[in-house]
């Protein structure tokens, strides 16, 4: 049934696509879709990616895969989903071969965790794209592999937050202050650390600084907020049909949310730089705090009406991708019958959520099962409040922290 669902989205759906494999016994194993606004969220925020798996959204015990992009509002963005039976490197490879003929190209980094049958399938299947290691994962093994006295020592803490988590020095100059802190901490004979240190180009702050957009995610965390979302619309005892209607409720939510505060410009000149005037010699330096209220002023004093295109990145400006679920449909066809039917399958799909709650209450659990649905505000808000750059700061205890700052749960 999931499948003849599929077919009829993808014939009436604008750019609506689906891939399924199945085995010798006719049993499916795989299954991956995306829709037209998925793929425009991708052509633009497709710059930096990542994905992970989660478990106990079926009764048939399928893993859930969602690919989640960062947009122009540094929220999370769902660029595409899939099911598989297991994580078989196989299976990986038959998902993101389904990607690639999905979107057309393979993203230019992607963020995943030390899993050894995805690293395999993304070498093979996304052989442009750099893959990076969710630091996350790797620095809280930090205290199991050097010892917990060490970890509680405050000098080898602030050394190793300060090579491992910036992207300010060149390659060269961490390479030898890795090498100091091992020699300086007895490590130099280490296993683990030789390891790490060995494939250092993989999650390493400062080997990625000249990939653009790369800086934007450096764990997994966005993924396993993205599936934390889904997951409190689904459990394990439900069939796929009623998965995918809980999947498109969700989306359904996720897309609709607005918020008061859009950033229109971001990493070019931002809202709260520090205001300051500094003379120096016959010179007078000036920076900006507060842009709304000095930057036309001083764009005027030096003649300049508006900030030149070139220096705003297309990337974050406001309305980059329209911010709703993919309503559109091609009803283009002759027999009334049929077209009656598009539109029955468009509003299905665009009214899932109406079927949720009305599930939620007639089961009497409407705050406990529709947490994750009938929600004012975007859930992914609060974690995504705290920037990359505070994660350092998190490293003390060296649970370490994800990229939306909030604390993970080891899997």
């Amino acid at each position: 049934m999931v499948i003849n669902r599929m077919t009829d989205k993808k014939q009436y759906l604008v750019d609506y696509s689906f891939e399924y494999s199945v085995d010798d016994d006719k049993q499916l194993t795989g299954l991956f879709w995306a829709d037209g606004l998925c793929k425009l969220n991708f052509i633009e925020f497709g710059d930096v990616i990542s994905f992970d798996a989660t478990f106990k959204t079926n009764r048939y015990k399928m893993v859930f895969v969602s690919f989640t992009g960062i947009d122009n509002h540094c929220r999370n963005v769902t660029l595409g989903a899939g099911l598989l039976a297991s994580e078989s490197i196989e299976s990986y490879k038959w998902l993101l071969n389904s990607f690639v003929n999905s979107f057309g190209r393979q993203p230019k980094v992607v963020v995943t965790d030390q899993d050894p049958a995805m690293k395999q399938a993304i070498e093979e299947v996304f052989s442009t794209s750099r893959h990076r290691l969710c630091m996350w994962h790797i620095t809280k093994k930090v205290a199991d592999k050097v010892g917990h006295e060490l970890c509680n020592n405050d000098e080898f803490k602030m050394r190793m937050c300060d090579i491992v988590w910036t992207d300010s020095i060149e390659p060269e100059e961490f390479e030898r202050q890795w090498k100091l802190v091992m020699i300086e901490f007895g490590l130099t004979e280490n296993k683990w650390t030789d390891d790490m240190f060995s494939m250092r180009y993989m999650w390493i702050s400062v080997f990625y600084r000249h990939d653009p957009m790369s800086g934007l995610m450096r764990t997994t965390s966005r993924s396993e907020s993205e599936n934390h979302f889904f997951c409190q619309v689904s459990n394990s005892q439900l069939t796929l049909v009623e998965f995918m209607n809980h999947f498109d409720g969700a989306m359904d939510v996720q897309r609709s949310i607005f918020f008061d505060q859009q950033i229109e410009i971001y990493g070019t000149i931002t809202e709260y730089l520090p205001m300051d005037t500094k003379l120096e010699g016959p010179q007078i330096r000036i920076s900006l705090k507060d842009f709304k209220a000095h930057g036309d002023g001083l764009l005027e004093m030096f003649g300049v009406k508006e900030i030149p295109d070139k220096y705003v990145m297309k990337r974050w400006t406001k309305d980059m991708v329209p911010n709703e679920l993919n309503g559109k449909f091609d009803i283009k066809v002759g027999d009334k019958d049929v077209q009656h039917k598009a539109k029955q399958i468009a509003r299905e799909i665009i009214h899932t959520e109406e079927y949720l709650i009305l599930k939620a209450k007639q089961k009497g659990k409407q705050q406990k099962k529709m947490k994750g649905v009938q929600i004012e505000k975007d859930p992914r808000d609060k974690d995504n409040e705290v920037e990359d750059d505070e994660e350092e700061d998190e490293f003390e205890d060296y649970k370490g922290s994800s990229d939306d700052g909030s604390q993970e749960e080891d899997q």
